[in-house]
């Protein structure tokens, strides 16, 4: 027999109207309220029909998530960590893959009213969508953005404390030649850590040794040292941008006959999987990726329940995890 919105009534012993706010997620119901009804759906096994909901509220209970790569361990955390706090509060996570070439996700998601509300975490074509949006009056967070926007609600990690702390950390242990490799240089991520980098050295009254771009992949950090090397100015530490970098560096060096980080120290970025899966660890930088979750939840949220309407950027701190990539200077 289909269980019915009224057994959940009967079990949960509350009001019609008290079931029909938990079910279709409405706010100011007391949290004892929603535990109960939410006790007896899951007892009972009841499923809201969702067609017949979007009718009666106006809502489709699903938020869709614009992200560039899933394959990135940051990337995944952030996903992780979205789906887990939607489904705390009753809306389905539909992810959507946004290649450099696709430019029909508006029709898609948007102008068919599909969802109520998108994540953005599209940093190739992070200023296309947020046009968009805006044109659709569609509810929006954009989380680690790489445009600069007044007008946007965002919530991001503070890149420029994440250079200066690990940049700090290898001035610490005495280095003073210090290489930094990035990504391009026209994102806001590799411009704010390179800003925190320059802070650190400049209180040192120094520079970096080397300067390098190119992609958040092994190979930039793995041909950048080499190309270094190759030219006699491979400095005694690093830091790169990124894990990915971090490690393309220290396989180069090992290449070399280089010893990490005895003979050269190497700091990466994100503390992702990646930098604990080989040796040695590596000290990085760690993003607070389930708070930044978290916190664009909540905003989307509240702007889909209409209970705020400012716009701000939300910054976060990262933490320096020291593994085993670093060590103190060794002078000849």
């Amino acid at each position: 027999m289909k269980v019915t919105i009224e057994d959940v009534v009967k079990k949960s012993g509350l009001s019609y109207v008290t079931v029909s706010r938990v079910i279709s997620n409405a706010p100011n119901v007391r949290e004892s309220n929603r535990k109960k009804v939410m006790e007896a759906i899951e007892e009972l096994g009841y499923v809201p029909n969702a067609a017949a909901r979007t009718l009666a509220t106006g809502k489709t209970n699903v938020i869709a998530m614009f992200i560039a790569d899933i394959t990135d361990d940051f990337f995944g955390c952030i996903i992780k960590e979205v789906n887990a706090q939607l489904l705390k509060h009753g809306y389905l996570l539909a992810i959507s893959i946004c290649d450099e070439d696709d430019d029909h996700l508006d029709m898609v998601f948007l102008n068919q009213h599909r969802v109520d509300g998108i994540i953005l975490l599209v940093a190739n074509k992070e200023k296309y969508y947020i046009d968009i949006l805006k044109n659709q009056k569609v509810p929006f967070v954009v989380v680690d953005n790489q445009t600069i926007n007044e007008d946007i609600t965002s919530v991001l990690a503070d890149n420029v404390t994440g250079g200066y702390l690990a940049v700090k950390h290898l001035l610490d242990l005495g280095h003073t030649e210090i290489g930094l490799i990035g990504a391009a240089p026209y994102g806001l991520s590799t411009l704010e850590r390179q800003m925190g980098a320059i802070k650190a050295l400049t209180e040192h009254s120094l520079q970096p040794a080397a300067v390098h771009y190119g992609d958040y992949d092994q190979l930039t950090g793995y041909d950048t040292i080499m190309t270094w090397n190759r030219e006699n100015k491979l400095p005694t530490a690093v830091f790169a941008f990124d894990d990915h970098i971090a490690l393309g560096a220290i396989n180069a060096a090992k290449d070399l006959g280089l010893n990490v980080p005895v003979d050269l120290s190497v700091v990466g970025y994100d503390d992702s999987p990646l930098a604990n899966h080989y040796s040695p660890k590596i000290t990085s930088v760690r993003q607070p990726a389930e708070e930044m979750a978290q916190n664009a939840v909540n905003q989307l949220l509240s702007f889909i329940n209409n209970q705020d309407k400012g716009y701000y950027a939300m910054k976060l701190a990262p933490k320096l995890a020291v593994k085993e990539s670093t060590a103190s200077y060794k002078k000849d």
